[in-house]
């Protein structure tokens, strides 16, 4: 900590529209390390000093994390590094009287742990810490019982890193704890290169000028003017927290974790095939959306709404007005990586802040139809269809839309609540989450956890030692009953487990 201590500067990141907007929220995400090694001793396998050392040492290339949020005279946002001041992040490392296997038994249930991993959910995280001095991040380490393994708890502030820059960071602190336990001993001072760098300037290079290329939902979300959202994206981060606490239904949102096969993925993939129009050729990605918009929507559709829902719709349509949007409209928001459609950076040299949200409208009638092939590539060939108009020249006009104003990203996002059926997608199944390790080998899981917004998912990259795909689902409860007893979707699944 010292040497960080000594060697960081006073500097300033300017944050845009959506970085203000999502500031009091945080990524939490839990890695699962098993010791499948003879050795029960601390020493070896992931030891303490190595990993606080390293830690330290990893901030140093990450010094927003401790930061501070503050807004300018103009309500813009950025955080500040004050090397006489630092907002250190939270950083403990505790032992655990539980096993590896109770937990992986119990479906990796988070309740086995200390109370003090309990806070790790997104809003809820963040209320505890909410204030002007609001911890950027919050890591922590659990030490299970007879050195079965190891659990870490990375929790990072999004308004400072998206789920890419979340994983740069824990990549590069398993790639300096690797060089502290092994090329310290052979006298190799040199720290190893960097294989993902998180730099939040580079992509104003790609800001370009005109909308022409924008599609009108685009144009009229970014232009809609709302007072109300310009006083909630200038609200401080304390009281916008409370707001999403109260808006946010997290009582009666559960965690639903489902493990899919890798062979019968397969065997879909190549059955759509079969059904795909003007030779498209559908990747894995391109399933799993398809079928997550399918499955989902079903459930929201068979769901009995509540009067809850009924009173939510209304004060929707007080607060928003009247939607153009038709009825029979159901709105998927698909996270796209921009990293594959531009030449430069490259993926090895930069991950971070270049992914956004592709809104595409999917008829309800065709997403909630029969789960059969026919219709599964339908929706995969319409999403697949808009998402690859996504090209560099729309990426920087979308960009400089979004992030020209502090608040512009917020009116996009009200317009989309006009839609009563919305269904998040976030699908990182190529990222390389399993990739990180410490020392002691790559984590037997690794799994995000939110209840921010219902009907969300999260899919999770192939592990080759568990032979298949982790969907994390934020759902309604009633909606998550109506998900298992889908007989087409549990066909692929191999087991399941909730974290309510």
């Amino acid at each position: 900590m010292d040497e960080f201590k000594d060697t960081v500067k006073s500097q300033i990141f300017s944050l845009d529209g959506f970085d203000q907007i999502v500031s009091s929220m945080y990524i939490p995400c839990y890695y699962w390390f098993e010791n499948t090694a003879a050795d029960t001793s601390w020493i070896k396998y992931m030891p303490p000093e190595a990993l606080c050392y390293s830690f330290y040492r990893t901030l140093q290339d990450f010094p927003i994390i401790a930061g501070r949020f503050k807004t300018d005279k103009d309500d813009r946002g950025y955080v500040e590094v004050d090397k006489n001041d630092l907002n250190m992040p939270i950083y403990t490392d505790a032992s655990w009287d539980v096993e590896f296997k109770k937990i992986k038994d119990a479906g990796f249930d988070t309740k086995l742990l200390p109370e003090t991993f309990q806070e790790a959910c997104s809003i809820a995280a963040a209320s505890r810490f909410a204030t002007t001095s609001a911890k950027l991040g919050i890591f922590r380490i659990c030490r299970l019982k007879d050195f079965s393994g190891v659990v870490i708890l990375a929790s990072i502030a999004h308004g400072i890193v998206d789920g890419h820059g979340h994983l740069a960071f824990m990549n590069r602190w398993a790639e300096v704890s690797r060089w502290m336990q092994e090329c310290l001993a052979k006298k190799e001072l040199q720290l190893p290169t960097r294989t993902f760098i998180h730099d939040r300037s580079i992509h104003k290079d790609y800001r370009l000028h005109g909308t022409d290329a924008l599609d009108d939902m685009t144009l009229r979300s970014a232009y809609d003017g709302s007072s109300l959202t310009r006083f909630f994206s200038r609200l401080p981060i304390d009281k916008r927290n409370r707001i999403f606490k109260s808006i946010s239904p997290s009582k009666n949102i559960v965690c639903c974790n489902f493990h899919v096969r890798a062979e019968p993925v397969k065997e879909l993939q190549e059955s759509l095939q079969e059904h795909a129009r003007h030779g498209s050729r559908y990747t894995t990605n391109d399933v799993f959306t398809a079928l997550m918009a399918m499955v989902v929507s079903q459930a929201i559709h068979k769901n009995t709404v509540s009067n809850r829902n009924r009173v939510v719709s209304k004060m929707k349509s007080s607060l928003f007005g009247n939607s153009n949007n038709k009825a029979d409209d159901m709105l998927i928001a698909v996270a796209v990586n921009m990293r594959s459609r531009i030449d430069h950076p490259s993926t090895k040299d930069f991950v971070g802040n270049l992914s956004f949200v592709r809104y595409i409208t999917c008829s309800q009638a065709l997403v909630q139809a029969e789960n059969n092939l026919e219709n599964i590539s339908a929706v995969a060939t319409n999403i697949k269809d808009a998402i690859s108009t996504t090209d560099k020249k729309y990426i920087g006009q979308l960009n400089n839309l979004i992030n020209s104003e502090s608040d512009s990203h917020m009116r996009l996002i009200t317009n989309c609540r006009k839609y009563e059926n919305i269904i998040t997608i976030s699908n990182v199944s190529k990222a390389s989450y399993y990739e990180m390790d410490f020392g002691s080998g790559t984590p037997s899981l690794v799994r995000p956890t939110f209840r921010v917004t219902s009907n969300s998912v999260f899919i999770m990259p192939c592990h080759s030692d568990i032979g298949g795909y982790d969907f994390v689902m934020a759902l309604e409860r009633d909606v998550a009953g109506v998900v298992v007893q889908d007989k087409h979707w549990m066909r692929l699944v191999d087991s399941y487990d909730f974290d309510i």
